[in-house]
């Protein structure tokens, strides 16, 4: 099994490039560094934050 981890810093840095400034302050108070994917997925599910929005957010199409 493959598991994919992100630096915190990089998923904070994304946040706030998509205007998800709150969201991305709670990112630095809470996540583990590094961050698995699966746990990530399930915190933005918790704060509504999903890839495709991201991804839409940031100028790009999914």
């Amino acid at each position: 099994m493959i598991i994919v981890e992100y630096r915190r810093s990089e998923v904070v840095a994304i946040l706030e490039r998509a205007g998800y400034r709150e969201e991305a302050e709670e990112a630095l108070r809470v996540l583990p560094d590094p961050v698995d994917l699966d746990r990530l997925a399930a915190w933005g599910q918790e704060h509504g934050i999903t890839r495709d929005g991201l991804i839409s957010r940031l100028g790009g199409s999914s």
